[in-house]
């Protein structure tokens, strides 16, 4: 039994092993961020957003991070699942090629072989609905294949995009940096449909869930804002920290750490450029709006992924975002450049 005032909170992590590309997670234990707001908090790796999404939906844990084509799918089938923290405010998901490709726009990317940076069903009909925006046929069109390494294994995805394996990739962002780092340059293709679609990546939670523990999920929400404002004013410590604290996250014997360390730290500015709160519809942290779900919604019936239009309220709450935002911003940009002091 815990003994947090708030009780235990566990977070369901869809990675194989503990990853900087999403240091707030990390940094939010790390530096007892969560403790101190009361929290017993807990971290199980479960490997990928498909897997996590079905842990917390069976009750294995309290919360997760994925995208939120994940949630509109789930509510399509009868699932009261819900956003209610908006984790990384711009779109995650694209389409890319290397630099020196000829490929220019989704349409040139008939006849292509597609790599899939994860491969769960609902970030692939994702996929599927973006080419359907963009006039592409995805069954007949294009071919699919997991890349090899996917999701972390940089090495052997940069080697099968270096020798023409598949022409492009359908990625989540921190991929750029992590091939940067690698000697494979990426470039974003266009998409007019999907790139507007914002939030990408929230914290969800079952309804039950969020209607009888509103103080421990706002205390999280809170733990989680301070953890993200900590990487973004000092990202090169939050790698150091976690590379310290979980050995599974630092290099492994034998690989060069100088450029291990460039790698993840250009794939965490990437996406700590997403998580930026001072653009977004709602400036503050984890706001989601009615019409950024209204998009999303709209986006995913035009292309068939879902098949029924709904009150978009349904698809997020946006009742703990006060609680979220109740804490010294300054203290935690005095903290986080402290380290370099």
């Amino acid at each position: 039994m815990s003994n947090a005032p708030l009780g235990e909170m566990k977070v369901l992590a869809p990675v194989p092993h503990p990853t900087t590309n999403f240091s707030p997670i990390w940094i939010m234990e790390v530096l007892g961020y969560a403790s101190e707001e009361g929290l017993d908090l807990s971290i199980e790796l479960v490997g990928t957003p498909k897997n996590a999404a079905e842990g917390v939906i069976s009750g294995r844990g309290d919360t997760t991070f994925i995208n939120v084509v994940f949630t509109l799918l789930a509510r399509d089938r009868g699932v009261p699942f819900r956003p209610y923290y908006a984790f990384v405010r711009s779109q995650n998901r694209a389409f890319s090629v290397p630099k020196v490709s000829l490929i220019r726009t989704l349409g040139d990317l008939r006849g292509s072989v597609i790599g899939l940076h994860y491969d769960d069903p609902e970030l692939f009909e994702f996929a599927r609905a973006a080419l359907i925006g963009a006039g592409v046929n995805p069954d007949r069109d294009v071919t699919f294949k997991t890349l090899p390494g996917t999701p972390l294994d940089a090495p052997r995805m940069a080697a099968a995009i270096r020798d023409n394996q598949v022409q492009a990739i359908w990625q989540l962002d921190v991929l750029a940096g992590l091939m940067e780092a690698e000697g494979v340059s990426l470039r974003l293709l266009p998409s007019a449909l999907i790139d507007p679609l914002t939030p990408s990546s929230c914290f969800n939670a079952l309804d039950d869930r969020l209607q009888s523990r509103p103080d421990a999920y706002g205390a999280f929400g809170r733990a989680l804002a301070k953890s993200t404002l900590f990487c973004l004013t000092n990202p090169k410590k939050a790698i150091e920290l976690i590379w310290e604290t979980y050995p599974g996250a630092a290099p492994k014997p034998g690989r060069d750490r100088e450029n291990t360390f460039r790698g993840e730290l250009a794939a965490l500015k990437v996406r700590l450029a997403g998580h930026r709160v001072d653009s977004a519809p709602d400036p503050r942290w984890g706001a989601i709006t009615k019409l950024e779900m209204t998009t999303w919604q709209d986006f995913l019936l035009l292309t068939d992924a879902i098949h029924l239009k709904r009150d978009p309220s349904i698809y997020f709450s946006n009742e703990l975002v006060e609680a979220f935002n109740a804490f010294d911003q300054d203290a935690v940009v005095a903290r986080a450049r402290a380290f370099d002091a």
